[in-house]
């Protein structure tokens, strides 16, 4: 597992960085709590120090008449947003990629922000955005032609389990024709 470490980690920016922008992007004006809960001023002021501002990001606000909700969402983030082996600036450069392809607004606009407070400048920034649009491209392709993966000489498929679940079972190809 210490040699996928790095794409777990990943992985892991890009799930909580999915859940922050379905909280915030929800269209439903009734989550945002009148009241935050009291225990979430303690949270707030560790989100606002994290993040070096003044207010508090939409999705935990939504989410703050739940005192629990709130604790495990920030919990989460703050985890998976501190440097590890990937650095804080790559992880915000990543979660705006992810932003960008699942068009949050929320998220674009947040991740965008960090990345500049974090020292990213217009050059990084187009170069993300340029990666992103070039796979997100290909993809769409591939997907639109209903492609298989041909990359398995090159990379075969790593049928081990993944930490804590059962090994997947392969998928077995009818003979093509010839």
């Amino acid at each position: 597992m210490s040699d996928d470490a790095l794409w777990y980690e990943a992985a892991l920016v890009v799930g909580v960085t999915n859940a922050l922008n379905v909280v915030a992007d929800a269209p439903l004006a009734a989550l945002e709590p009148a009241q935050p809960a009291p225990e979430a001023e303690v949270v707030f002021a560790e989100i606002r120090a994290f993040y070096g501002r003044a207010d508090v990001p939409a999705p935990f606000r939504r989410v703050a008449a739940d005192p629990g909700y709130l604790a495990d969402l920030w919990g989460a983030t703050r985890r998976v947003s501190a440097d590890n082996r990937l650095t804080r600036r790559l992880k915000e450069a990543l979660a705006f990629a992810v932003s960008v392809t699942t068009r949050s607004q929320f998220g674009t606009a947040f991740h965008l922000g960090e990345m500049r407070r974090l020292g990213v400048g217009e050059g990084g920034v187009l170069e993300v955005l340029g990666v992103t649009q070039m796979f997100s491209s290909y993809t769409k392709i591939a997907d639109t032609l209903q492609l298989e993966p041909d990359m398995g000489a090159i990379a075969p498929v790593d049928w081990s389990p993944a930490p804590g679940g059962a090994p997947p079972s392969p998928k077995v190809r009818a003979p093509e024709a010839p």
